[in-house]
């Protein structure tokens, strides 16, 4: 990248600030925050970013070469550069750590897959926090009794309970909102499905091999 040559971001930034300056009751509030808050909040969750990458190379002092030569690389540069611009739009640490586990997983390997990282990343994108959740459920294998399912349930819970769709008593607002959650909860499932990381066989929720590299590359 060029670095005299400005971003798709920046010129982004700089047209929003433009159109700022001529909005009557948000323009000043807008502008204060394209120039103060939304560069250092990016800054400091790249840096988040960055300090978790380090400490997931870290971990694999025996491939330490590996990441230096790939990360030298046209494409592991790239890939470098895909996981920052992610970062920057991340706010739970929890992606942010999860986004340092693909790019050391990525950068770590002997031979750089570059194709099949970026993939991985592309596709890591387009989920949200809730959906990546209900992805690591769904590749949980099942056991009797309070299992994985459940300890990842009850660390998540306004996230994976039940959200019920049968009212008794309710009045008609607190409804609305029972069935937007529900509503809500499905989408999480259907954009698995549509990314074809899980597969539906009845009432049968399963992983495909997709899904299970996602989870190969975003888990310890």
């Amino acid at each position: 990248m060029n670095p005299s040559k400005p971003n798709s971001n920046d010129r982004l930034v700089s047209v929003a600030k433009a159109v700022a300056g001529t909005l009557p009751y948000i323009g000043a509030l807008v502008s204060e925050l394209l120039d103060n808050v939304v560069p250092n909040l990016r800054f400091e969750r790249i840096v988040v970013f960055l300090q978790a990458l380090d400490l997931k190379v870290s971990q694999i002092d025996d491939k330490l070469e590996y990441f230096k030569v790939n990360l030298a690389s046209e494409e592991g540069i790239d890939l470098l550069e895909e996981g920052m611009l992610q970062a920057s739009r991340s706010i739970s640490r929890e992606r942010k750590e999860r986004l340092a586990s693909i790019l050391g997983k990525s950068l770590g390997e002997e031979t750089l897959k570059y194709e099949e990282s970026k993939k991985i990343l592309n596709i890591f994108r387009e989920l949200t926090d809730p959906e990546v959740i209900w992805l690591i459920y769904y590749s949980l294998e099942p056991i009797l009794g309070q299992g994985p399912h459940y300890d990842l349930a009850q660390q998540y819970p306004e996230i994976l309970h039940p959200i019920s769709k049968a009212f008794t008593g309710l009045n008609e607002q607190l409804e609305n909102e029972q069935l937007e959650k529900a509503a809500l909860q499905d989408s999480y499932t259907d954009t698995l499905l549509r990314l074809g990381l899980i597969q539906r066989n009845g009432d049968t929720t399963s992983m495909t091999t997709l899904g299970e590299m996602i989870i190969k590359y975003i888990k310890d």
